[in-house]
């Protein structure tokens, strides 16, 4: 039997040098494999937490009586004036929007109807909770809602309201304000009832003069105990 010899190549030769250059690339990638699996995971991608908006609803105090064919009737406690709101949205300089729910449990946009002549004599007018929704944080420039008056009742008249002819229901309100994670942002409106009110031929028009009469700004805190509150919803 014969034994063959491994044949090696001289470095100096030909042979040799391109045994020493596929060294020195499988070195290499050996050495990239390696490194490779030594990378640490990528940072998970970051999403920031919401915040709440709660838009709060009131007719302005001062606007407490309206004159109907000549006589003055003042707010009492026995008035009443039906207000329907729905689709509320906020939203932001780019036109992107988000949806307002009824409260942090809502899954869909509902339709609530509100006593805007719901009247104490000591507080006032009554303070309305129309939406809490949670929210992207950011900057918004804008919120819009529907806002439609069906029938006032004061004094010895039942008075069907309507609104004036081709202005929809759903009205825009311009307003600056931000959302933080976590936070709770709190936009309160203030509609004047009676200024609101017109007589047009037989009927009476319902103008919803309304304006952006406070922005508070809460933190965490309210925002957590808003959540727990909520749990005793129901859905």
């Amino acid at each position: 039997m014969f034994h063959r010899a491994l044949f090696v190549p001289e470095s100096g030769t030909l042979m040799g040098k391109i045994n020493n250059f596929l060294c020195l690339v499988i070195t290499i990638v050996g050495l990239a494999v390696c490194t490779s699996c030594n990378i640490s995971e990528p940072i998970e991608f970051y999403s920031p937490a919401p915040g709440l908006v709660r838009v709060l609803l009131k007719s302005d105090n001062t606007d407490t009586s309206i004159n109907i064919l000549g006589v003055d009737y003042s707010i009492s406690e026995q008035d009443s004036m039906d207000l329907l709101a729905y689709q509320g949205k906020v939203f932001n300089s780019d036109s992107n929007y988000a949806i307002l729910y009824h409260n942090v449990k809502s899954w869909r946009q509902e339709e609530f109807i509100y006593n805007l002549l719901d009247w104490n004599s000591s507080t006032g007018y009554t303070v309305f909770k129309v939406f809490e929704s949670h929210v992207p944080p950011g900057e918004y420039d804008m919120i819009t809602l529907g806002l439609k008056a069906s029938v006032m009742d004061i004094g010895p008249y039942l008075i069907p309201i309507s609104l004036p002819q081709d202005i929809e229901g759903v009205m825009s309100l311009p307003v600056t304000f931000h959302v933080d994670e976590q936070g709770v942002t709190q936009i309160t409106l203030s509609i004047k009832p009676f200024v609101s009110m017109s007589r047009y031929r037989d009927d009476y028009v319902f103008d919803r003069q309304v304006e952006i009469e406070d922005i508070q700004y809460f933190d965490e805190i309210e925002f957590d105990r808003t959540i727990i509150e909520s749990d005793s919803l129901d859905v």
